[in-house]
C-alpha cells in the first residue's frame, strides 16, 4: 500500500499538468488560426474514434453501454487514457498490437506505457442514499513486448494495470492486473490465426446490474484461452472465434452462486457482393456451467444474418440481427438454504429477438460521428431471483478535432434493462430499470509520445425497485506517457 501522501503527490501534479496543457492548447489553437478545414488532423496513435463492431468485437460479450467497457469505460470509473484507451476490465478480447514505436532491444520491440489520473465522484457507491463523495487516484503501468518470427508471425506478451486508491472509502481500492501471451499468424493468401492465453484479476464495477452494493467490491479471477482463425479470399470470408473462461470469484460470498466455466464457439461467413456492401450470416454457441449454482447451467444458441455498407468514404455501417435460444441443462431442483435457494427456475427455456447495429459517419474532415443500437441478453445471477435481463439500447457518440493535437469527445447513451425474474412471469413488479449517461471530455497530445485528458460523465439509472435507482457526476483528468 502507497503512503497517503502520495495520492496528494499526484494531486499536485495533474494539477500542474493541467495549468501546462490549458496554456499549450490555447497558444495551439492561436497557431492554428489560419488552418483551413480541408486540413486532416492528426489523430493520436493509439486512440481509436471507431466503436465496437456489430460482429462482435469484445468476443462472446454482447453489445452493452455498461456490459461492455470497451464502449464507455468511463461509467466503471475508469479512465478515458490519452494515447490507449480504456483499460479492458473483462476478458474476451484479443490483445492489439501497439501502434507506437517502441523500444528495440535486439529482436524484442517493447512498448511501456504509463497513466496517472485522478477521479472525483459524488456517488462512489452508485447507491440511491447514503451517497458518498470521493478523490480516487489511478494509476495504470503497463508493458508490451513483439518478437517477430519466421517473417510475418508475432509473439507478444502484454501486461497491464489498474490500480485505483480511493481517498474516503478504501473498500473501493482494487489491483487490477491483465497478463497475456499471444501468437499472432499471419499466412500468405489470407488466413490469419490467432492464439492468446490470458490471465485477468478484476472486479465488478459500481453501478453495473451485478453490483452487489455490499460495502467490498466483487473482486474475481479470470483465466482464458481465446482462438481466430481468419481467412479473407477475394470476395469472401471466414472467421472462427472460440473461447473458455474460468471465473472464480474471491469475496462477498459470490462463489457459491457465479464460480463457472464459460465456452463460446462461432462462425461467421462474409460475402462481398457490389463493393460497397457485403452480408454476412453467423452461428455460435455460449455454454456455462456452474460448480454449485447448477439451475443455471445453460447453452445459448444463436443465429444471425448481417449486412455491412460502404457507399463512400464519409459513410458506412453494419448491422446484424437474429434469434438467440437459451436451453437449461438440468430440470430444475430445489437447491439447498441459504444461498442457492434463491435461485429457482420454473422454464427450462427462453428466447430472444435480438440486433445490434452501428452508423458511421465522418460529418466533416474533422468530426466523426457514430450512432449504435442494440438489443440483446446479458447474463446476471449475483442479483437474488433474477436470472437475466434483456437490454435494450441506443449511444450517440462524436469526436471533433479542434486542431492538430486537441481532440473534444462527446457520449449520449440510453438503455433499458428488463430482467427475467425466476419464476418466468413478467409482470410489473419485475425489475427494469432505465440507465442515460452524458460524457464529454477533451484529449490534447502534448509530443508525440505524451497525451493529456480530461472527461466529464453524469450518469442515471431510475428504476421500479427502489434500492437500484442512482445518479453520479464524475470528473476525470489524466496524463499518460506511451512508447
Amino acid at each position: 500500500m502507497l503512503p497517503r501522501a502520495v495520492p496528494s503527490l499526484w494531486r499536485a501534479g495533474l494539477l500542474v499538468l493541467l495549468v501546462i496543457s490549458v496554456l499549450s492548447i490555447c497558444i495551439d489553437w492561436l497557431l492554428c488560426a489560419e488552418r483551413t478545414w480541408a486540413q486532416q488532423p492528426v489523430v493520436p496513435s493509439g486512440v481509436s474514434e471507431s466503436q465496437v463492431n456489430a460482429l462482435g468485437g469484445s468476443g462472446f460479450r454482447y453489445l452493452s453501454q455498461y456490459a461492455n467497457p470497451a464502449l464507455r469505460g468511463a461509467l466503471y470509473l475508469t479512465p478515458d487514457w490519452p494515447l490507449t484507451g480504456y483499460y479492458p476490465l473483462y476478458p474476451g478480447g484479443l490483445t492489439q498490437v501497439s501502434p507506437t514505436d517502441g523500444v528495440l532491444v535486439g529482436p524484442l520491440r517493447l512498448h511501456p506505457v504509463m497513466g496517472v489520473a485522478e477521479m472525483y465522484t459524488d456517488n462512489v457507491f452508485r447507491t440511491n442514499s447514503n451517497r458518498v463523495s470521493t478523490f480516487l487516484t489511478t494509476l495504470d503501468p503497463g508493458i508490451q513486448a513483439q518478437l517477430p518470427f519466421a517473417g510475418s508471425h508475432t509473439f507478444l506478451i502484454d501486461y497491464r494495470t489498474n490500480i485505483q486508491y480511493y481517498n474516503r472509502t478504501p473498500s473501493n481500492n482494487v489491483q487490477d492486473q491483465t497478463a497475456s501471451g499471444k501468437f499472432k499468424f499471419d499466412f500468405p493468401g489470407g488466413l490469419k490465426v490467432d492464439l492468446q492465453a490470458e490471465h485477468k484479476l478484476g472486479h465488478d464495477p459500481r453501478g453495473t446490474a451485478v453490483d452487489t452494493q455490499m460495502l467490498d467490491v466483487n473482486k474475481w479471477t479470470a483465466n482464458s484461452i481465446i482462438g481466430q482463425v481468419e481467412y479473407d479470399g477475394a470476395r469472401s470470408a471466414v472467421r472462427l472465434n472460440a473461447q473458455s473462461t474460468r471465473w472464480t470469484f474471491l469475496n462477498n460470498n459470490q462463489g457459491i452462486i457465479r464460480d463457472s466455466l464459460n465456452n463460446y464457439g462461432g462462425l461467421t461467413f462474409i460475402r462481398d457482393l457490389t463493393g460497397i456492401t457485403s452480408v454476412l450470416t453467423g452461428i455460435s454457441a455460449f455454454q456455462q456451467i456452474y460448480d454449485d449454482n447448477k439451475n443455471l447451467d445453460n447453452v445459448r444458441y444463436q443465429i444471425n444474418a448481417g449486412a455491412t455498407w460502404r457507399p463512400s468514404e464519409l459513410i458506412s455501417g453494419e448491422v446484424v440481427a437474429g434469434y438467440q435460444y437459451v436451453r437449461y441443462t438440468y430440470a430444475a431442483v430445489n437447491q439447498p438454504p441459504p444461498v442457492l435457494s434463491q435461485f429457482k427456475r420454473v422454464n427450462d427455456s427462453f428466447d430472444n429477438f435480438f440486433f445490434m447495429g452501428n452508423l458511421n459517419w465522418q460529418a466533416t474532415s474533422l468530426m466523426n460521428v457514430t450512432l449504435q443500437a442494440y438489443r440483446t441478453v446479458q447474463q446476471t445471477v449475483s442479483v437474488s431471483g433474477s436470472l437475466f435481463p434483456t437490454v435494450t439500447g441506443v449511444n450517440l457518440a462524436a469526436t471533433h478535432s479542434l486542431t492538430d493535437s486537441t481532440t473534444a469527445t462527446f457520449n449520449l447513451g440510453f438503455e433499458q434493462d428488463q430482467f427475467q425474474n425466476s419464476s418466468g412471469s413478467t409482470n410489473v413488479s419485475d425489475r427494469t430499470d432505465f440507465l442515460k449517461n452524458v460524457a464529454v471530455g477533451l484529449r490534447y497530445r502534448a509530443i508525440k509520445w505524451v497525451g493529456l485528458g480530461f472527461q466529464y460523465i453524469y450518469e442515471n439509472r431510475s428504476s421500479n425497485q427502489n434500492q437500484f435507482e442512482y445518479f453520479a457526476n464524475t470528473f476525470m483528468v489524466s496524463a499518460q506517457t506511451a512508447f
